[in-house]
């Protein structure tokens, strides 16, 4: 499996940073760079008045990292996706897998 990771990906986590004004400016700083693979888990849509919207999920595998968390998100060339999700069997285990929601 190892050998299947094959794509070269940013894991980003969210920073809020107070305005001054009472509110936040929120920045995405990346906190790993990794090799994955990513295979499509499911889709399906939402849909609303006058809005139709379609959401894929996928399932990502990289190597085990104690610094991924759900929340944050991953970049892979110019797709992102959010993570809801974590498979982490382990300090034993070698990999980890992602459970994510590609972004429009």
């Amino acid at each position: 499996m190892i050998g299947e990771l094959d794509q070269r990906a940013d894991i980003q986590a969210r920073t809020l940073t107070p305005d001054g004004g009472g509110g936040y400016s929120e920045s995405w700083d990346v906190i790993a760079t990794v090799w994955v693979s990513i295979a499509p888990s499911s889709g399906g849509g939402v849909f609303g008045p006058d809005q139709t919207e379609s959401r894929v999920r996928h399932k990502i595998t990289l190597r085990r990292n104690s610094t991924v968390a759900a929340g944050q998100r991953v970049i892979v060339g110019a797709r992102t996706f959010r993570i809801h999700a974590l498979l982490d069997e382990g300090g034993r285990a070698t990999l980890m897998t992602l459970l994510c929601e590609e972004l429009p």
